[in-house]
């Protein structure tokens, strides 16, 4: 035994420390975390030696030293049971010489603190090391994971480094799910070292050498040069031999063999350093903007409390199971899909519905996971979890939307590679009048990497700006395709009107008032949360009015109720239910019902002892904001409107002629409704129906662009393309203007990639520019464009920043 340090105790023994996995090591590092102050210890198989590292550092007869002596050398019948302590699933896993275990709480853990400030840690692993797998798949994992801001991981050192809110996830949850990971992970394969970039830099440094300082390195330089534009040697090869196409990449190696044959061997190296960072900045800006999409829906909080005999219990995530209640308090974000079953609370769910202002959940009431507590307590009953939450779901939506490869950027690189061949023949041009350097300036110029970096990017940019307005878009080709879009289908019921009738006229029999009539039909109906009966409680409401209590109910399914109040037998429901109770209907009420059919409204009855008392009459509610959304498409250039409807002919014809629509088409079957998607799209019509996604699947599909009005609750089972995850149309015109920005974003990009390359071709010809004047010219052009394609991102921000101060303020 020795101290290497102050809080450092070392034991040394060529046997006992051979192998770190062993169950000997097991029992080692059971005994040792036993003694108070122990936060780290390491077996180290190499140099056949165990380290324990204290708190703080060990003073002479220090009572935490004599402690760890007693710990290791109690004898095993009377070593306490180690149940306080957790050990790492991979204990026993791997190849590694040395282990080292770290405490956090409980938990003991092979990832171990490099550094730390409040919010921020970089942990280290071994595991880690060389393993591309298994870095993935931690930020697989903190992507979704609630409290994480940003992390990295790095395959080099072995670290992640993370940034977390200390009051919504501790640092030994952290620990815990990268334990999980790495369980999950078993023993990743040791990745490639990627030398891409640092071999591209270094024949960069050594062609410059070589020319202006050790003329001598000239063959290694080149040696160098050639190793580094490998693979862009393989892409030709692929696109001529595989492909049988001229293509980008096959300009990129006739340049480089000009170089070489040229003795531009510096000039060559800057072309493929370029290269290399333009695959480096696609692949991180890429990789960034899709992590800051599925931050905008797919936060989920990891731990949750369990409800077990009535004691609050923090479990993981994963354990729950449907049916389980769990406890949700101020301030904590709902982790799971559910409905309460007890207590009230103030939810902000923005992110999933887009609503700005906070909404009041009660018993009854359904929340959705990754949606936050910002006042009061309840206890929610699991209905769905983990990866069957509204949240997860939307997050692998986002995930498989944002691997989408934009049709303009095909688009983009069928262009540049049709200009390949003129692109040759310039170069033929200018090799017979200018000489080679010249033409190899030319040959450089294509297009095909500036817009290959621009386009995606600027997709998903403008992914995650349509998610900030509440928009899940989950094909990316219907934002690229909206644009083009000259005729809008919309559904009338669900869409154009609320799910939801609204009470429209009161008819009264007998001599009672219309107010008498609601109040007693909304006691009746108190007591049930079905469409109809909302309708009539938010009339009397919308009123002031005051609903008594009722003494009794029967409710017959499909027919009505009867139920006594202030005194009177009161019936409420259809005219059969009241012929079936022996209420009989005047003649003037069954003059009503036929007036309310002809028009698609329906009556509800309300029998006062054993007469007919009144009629409610309830009719679809029109969204105030249709008239607005109307307008706003015939301002962004939409040609043809129109409406389709299963319900008759004359309310949908006076639903389209107040909304100014082109055209309807009344009493069609949902089977049928893709009939007339087919009629319009062989009129020459390029179609976005507009529906709620219940009866629609058909006419969703055959649609050129297909939007669906039902929110977040339907969005596993939705088929259509875009979801307007908040009940507003107003949503679509905000798509639309983000489809119509995406296309002249993409063309601004064109241009700033076309326009540098055709200055440097004229001074190819007529300046006397070389291949550096176009490395130069050409990589402009590329940064531009990139620079351009994440302007989107800077609107999602800003309206990020919009919609948290408003929130500020409402709390």
């Amino acid at each position: 035994m020795s101290f290497p340090s102050s809080a450092v105790v070392q034991f040394d023994s060529p046997t006992l420390f051979a192998n770190p996995r062993s169950a000997f090591a097991r029992s080692f590092f059971e005994r040792a975390f036993q003694a108070p102050g122990v936060v780290e210890v390491t077996i180290d198989a190499q140099r056949r030696h165990a380290q324990v590292r204290f708190d703080a550092p060990l003073a002479s007869g220090d009572q935490r030293a004599i402690d760890l002596g007693r710990a290791l050398s109690r004898r095993d019948a009377a070593r306490p049971a180690p149940d306080q302590l957790i050990l790492p699933e991979t204990l026993g896993l791997g190849s590694s010489k040395t282990l080292r275990l770290q405490r956090y709480g409980r938990r003991l853990s092979t990832w171990t603190v490099r550094s730390q400030i409040e919010g921020r840690v970089r942990l280290h692993n071994v595991s880690l090391l060389r393993r591309r797998e298994l870095g993935q798949a931690i930020e697989r994992e903190f992507m979704n994971t609630f409290g994480v801001d940003r992390y990295a991981t790095n395959e080099l050192t072995g670290t992640v480094l993370i940034h977390y809110n200390p009051r919504e996830i501790r640092q030994d949850q952290l620990v815990e799910l990268l334990d999980s990971v790495l369980a999950a992970s078993g023993d990743a394969p040791i990745s490639p070292i990627d030398l891409d970039l640092p071999v591209a830099t270094a024949s960069v440094v050594l062609a410059a050498a070589s020319r202006f300082l050790v003329p001598g390195l000239a063959p290694l330089s080149a040696v160098v040069f050639l190793y580094s534009v490998i693979p862009s040697f393989k892409s030709a090869y692929e696109v001529l031999f595989k492909e049988k196409r001229l293509g980008v990449d096959v300009l990129d190696a006739i340049v480089v063999a000009a170089c070489l044959a040229t003795n531009q061997v510096l000039a060559g190296t800057v072309l493929g350093f370029t290269l290399s960072v333009s695959r480096k900045l696609v692949e991180k800006t890429e990789d960034d903007s899709k992590k800051m999409l599925l931050n905008v829906f797919g936060k989920q909080p990891r731990f949750v409390w369990l409800e077990v005999d009535g004691v609050e219990v923090e479990t993981p995530l994963e354990r729950l199971k449907v049916g389980d209640v769990i406890a949700v308090h101020t301030g904590e974000a709902v982790p799971v899909d559910g409905e309460v079953v007890d207590g009230m609370a103030m939810i902000d769910q923005h992110t999933l519905t887009g609503e700005s202002a906070p909404v009041e959940k009660l018993k009854g009431d359904r929340v959705l996971a990754s949606t936050t507590l910002i006042a009061g307590k309840v206890r929610v009953a699991v209905t769905s979890a983990g990866d069957q939450t509204t949240s997860a779901k939307l997050a692998q939506i986002l995930n498989d939307t944002a691997g989408y490869k934009l049709k303009s950027q095909s688009r983009g690189e069928e262009l540049a590679d049709k200009a390949v061949a003129p692109t040759l023949a310039l170069g033929a041009l200018g090799l017979v009048t200018t000489g080679i350097a010249s033409a190899t300036a030319v040959v450089n110029c294509d297009l095909g990497t500036g817009i290959r970096m621009a386009a995606p990017i600027a997709m998903l940019s403008s992914l995650t700006l349509s998610a900030e307005h509440g928009v899940l878009v989950k094909d990316g080709r219907a934002l690229e395709s909206l644009r083009k879009v000259d005729t809008f289908l919309f559904d009338k019921t669900g869409t154009l009107t609320r799910e939801r009738p609204e009470v429209g006229r009161i008819l009264t029999y007998g001599g009672y008032s219309e107010d008498q009539i609601l109040v007693w039909a909304a006691a009746a109906e108190n007591r049930f949360s079905h469409p109809i009966a909302k309708a009539i409680i938010d009339k009397a409401r919308a009123l002031n009015l005051t609903v008594p209590a009722t003494d009794d109910s029967k409710y017959d399914v499909g027919y009505g109720i009867t139920v006594e109040v202030e005194g009177h037998v009161v019936r409420v429901g259809s005219a059969r239910y009241m012929t079936h109770e022996g209420v009989r209907l005047p003649a003037s009420a069954q003059r009503e019902l036929e007036r309310a059919h002809d028009e698609g409204h329906s009556l509800v009855m309300v029998g006062v002892d054993g007469k007919l008392g009144g009629a409610l009459e309830l009719q679809a509610a029109e969204r105030p904001e249709a008239f607005d959304v109307i307008n706003g498409l015939r301002a962004r250039g939409a040609q043809h409107l129109a409406i389709i409807s299963g319900d008759h002919e004359r309310p949908t014809r006076r639903l389209a002629e107040r909304l100014g629509m082109d055209r309807h088409f009344a009493e069609v079957l949902p089977q049928d409704k893709a009939r007339y998607v087919e009629l319009l799209q062989k009129e020459g019509r390029t179609v976005c129906f507009v529906g709620d996604g219940v009866n629609d699947s058909i006419a969703l599909k055959k649609a050129n662009v297909s939007i669906s009005l039902r929110g977040a609750s339907s969005i596993a089972t939705d088929t259509a393309q875009v979801v307007l995850m908040e009940d507003s149309l107003t949503k679509l015109l905000y798509l639309h203007d983000v489809s119509r920005d995406l296309n002249r974003n993409i063309n601004r990009s064109w241009g700033l990639v076309v326009v540098p390359n055709a200055i440097c071709i004229a001074g190819a010809f007529f300046g006397g520019f070389g291949v550096m004047h176009s490395m130069i010219f050409n990589q402009i052009g590329g940064l531009l464009a990139v620079g351009n394609g994440l302007l989107p991102l800077r609107k999602a921000s800003a309206l990020r920043a919009q919609k948290e101060r408003e929130r500020l303020l409402l709390r």
